[in-house]
Formats: C-alpha cells, sequence, structure tokens
C-alpha cells in the first residue's frame, strides 16, 4: 500500500528534518510569515507541513488519525529538534553530505507523487487485482495449494567453477561456506545462498526441474543457466495453502505499481540520453 504524503510539504520542511537550527536560523527568519508553525525550540519553528506529513506518514502505516496522535507527534517533533540543535552545536553536521541525503528525500518524494498522479487518474479496480491474482495464482499451478521448497544456491561464472565447487560439497565441504565464499550471486551470498521458501514457478525452469526432483537434504550437480552454472541445496519441502483473494489484496496492488513504475522506467529509458 503506498503512503499518502500531504500536498503540502516543500524542500523546506525537509530541510528542517536534515538541516537543524543554526542551518536554518536565517531561512525560518527570511520566511516566518509564510509558514504556519506548530511550535519553535529555541526559536526555530516546527511547521504544520512537517507535522502534517508525520501524521500522513503514521496513518500510512495503520494508525489513526486523532489529538493524541498528533500530540504524540509533536512532541516527538521537539525531541527531534532539540537533538538536532545539541548535533549542530558540537559541529556534527559537517560530517553528512545533507546536499546528497535532501536530494535522495526530494526524489523520493517526487516519485511516490509521480504514482500517486497516476494511479489517481488511473484507479486501481477489483477487476485489475483479480486478473493480477489469477495470473500468480497460474504461476503457482492454479490450484488452491503450492508445494514450496527451502532452497540454496551457488552461483558461479564458469563451468570449470561449478565443477571445482561440486567437488568441494562432494567432499564434505559445508554448503552455505562455500556460498559465502565463492558465489556470484550477491544478493544471496551473505546468507550461505539462501533463497527461503520457494515454489517452482518463482525460478527458472531448468533449476526448478531439478529441484522438485531431488531430496530433502541433496544437493544438485552443476546446472547451466544463461550468464552462468549455479548448484542447488534442498533443505526441506512442504505444502502451502494460497492465499485468498481478499487476503492478498495489499501484495496484488503493490504488484501492478511495481509493473507500472518498471513499464514507465523503461519507456523513459529509451528516450532518454543517458551516460554511464
Amino acid at each position: 500500500m503506498m503512503l499518502k504524503l500531504s500536498r503540502k510539504i516543500s524542500i523546506d520542511a525537509v530541510c528542517f528534518i536534515l538541516l537543524g537550527a543554526h542551518s536554518l536560523a536565517t531561512i525560518a527568519a527570511d520566511t516566518k510569515e509564510s509558514f504556519e508553525f506548530v511550535a519553535t525550540v529555541n526559536g526555530v519553528p516546527i511547521t504544520k507541513g512537517l507535522l502534517d506529513l508525520n501524521v500522513n506518514l503514521a496513518i500510512g502505516q495503520g494508525q489513526k488519525d486523532s489529538p493524541q496522535l498528533r500530540e504524540s507527534i509533536k512532541n516527538e517533533l521537539i525531541s527531534r529538534e532539540l537533538i538536532t540543535q545539541a548535533a549542530t552545536k558540537e559541529g556534527l553536521a559537517k560530517d553528512i553530505d545533507l546536499t546528497d541525503q535532501i536530494t535522495q528525500i526530494k526524489q523520493t518524494l517526487l516519485v511516490q507523487a509521480y504514482l500517486e498522479a497516476h494511479f489517481k487518474q488511473n484507479p486501481i479496480s477489483d477487476a485489475m487485482l483479480k486478473e493480477e491474482y489469477e495470473k500468480q495464482k497460474q504461476a503457482l499451478g492454479g490450484g488452491t495449494s503450492v508445494n514450496q521448497y527451502k532452497v540454496s544456491q551457488i552461483v558461479l561464472s564458469t563451468e570449470s567453477a561449478a565443477i571445482a565447487v561440486s567437488g568441494r560439497l562432494a567432499r564434505g565441504d559445508d554448503f552455505s561456506k562455500v556460498a559465502q565464499e565463492v558465489s556470484i550471486d550477491d544478493a544471496t551470498k551473505a546468507q550461505g545462498g539462501s533463497l527461503g521458501w520457494v515454489s517452482p514457478g518463482q525460478l527458472l525452469p531448468a533449476i526448478s526441474t531439478v529441484m522438485t526432483s531431488l531430496k530433502k537434504g541433496t544437493t544438485s550437480s552443476p546446472i547451466q543457466i544463461q550468464g552462468g552454472w549455479v548448484i542447488i541445496r534442498v533443505e526441506d519441502s512442504r505444502s502451502a495453502k494460497i492465499a485468498s483473494f481478499e487476503a492478498s489484496k495489499p501484495q496484488l496492488r503493490q504488484a501492478i505499481i511495481q509493473q507500472y513504475l518498471n513499464q514507465t522506467l523503461k519507456r523513459l529509458s529509451e528516450s532518454a540520453k543517458i551516460v554511464r
């Protein structure tokens, strides 16, 4: 579920989060008339826009708007400003790359605003959610339950490297330790190659075919995939019930949003001049 962001937020409010009292004293003096304050801390204002932003974030996380919530958040903003002023007084601001952090926060806000504007004009309907649900369900086999496997992997770039690793595993080397040492898949390497619980439809056919044939606690021979080789180990298996449509709605909505974002990035990239 996308978080609702206050349309009143401005770069000034972002600066209040990052810059602290010393850097903002001049800004506050010049723009005081254009702000609505909810409090001041040693003369530094806390704006209503900043309060509303944090309230909306809390609401997006499931809390209910109330005077008590607003008072609690206001007290938190006051506490944050007190610490910010203390840190600024100690000269700690010089250790923070404020320009890059402000840029990142501004980008995050604009990405969310872009997505919200699109889905305000093109709301996600129950029909769209149902279509996505059926698509995902078919990828899992189309039934009411799905077999899942707890799998770990070691990804290698060449066949010779895969054969060498397979030999180490056959001699009794620990799969997790070897994965941390030699796997080229950064997403799983630190976890000893663990993919967690997966279903066949989530993996490449070449891997899922081998996975479903392995017994618990056994390791595969090297499997060739596009761009490399992979060795998998099945730790366990189970049958899991597929969640109902109603229970899946938040994840389905997020999937549709992510698909639109991916399509948009592809379209924009094709027409952009990008120098790497």
